[in-house]
């Protein structure tokens, strides 16, 4: 399944939405496109991404959202994910990985998660 992302500037974050699958096929992609967003805002930018209709990450995605943090986290910029799928949620928390990303469920509980700092 082809992996559509999204990027839009807000006022004081980037958004990014995510469609499809994320797996050794494809998540290099997403990689690639948050590296972009990172190089517009090397003061440390704050970042939104929404995976409004993903279902499936497999392990290569896991491990590129943990590089995609750990990047973040680098240049001072504030990373929350919106995960609206059960099946995700659930992958998150098995993994542990709920311990290391700021999670919600909506874009606008991401912004005041942003917001709180």
């Amino acid at each position: 399944m082809d992996l559509m992302i999204d990027v839009k500037k807000e006022k004081g974050y980037t958004l990014i939405s995510v469609n499809g699958e994320i797996d050794l096929y494809n998540a290099k992609e997403l990689k690639d496109r948050v590296g972009y967003v990172c190089d517009d805002s090397p003061d440390g930018g704050d970042l939104i991404i929404d995976f409004k209709d993903v279902d499936y990450i497999d392990s290569t995605g896991l491990g590129i959202m943990i590089g995609i943090k750990r990047r973040i986290a680098e240049s001072n910029g504030g990373l929350v994910l919106v995960l609206h799928s059960d099946r995700i949620n659930k992958l998150f928390d098995i993994t542990g990985l709920k311990n290391i990303f700021t999670i919600t469920r909506s874009v606008d509980d991401a912004v005041a998660a942003l917001k709180k700092g």
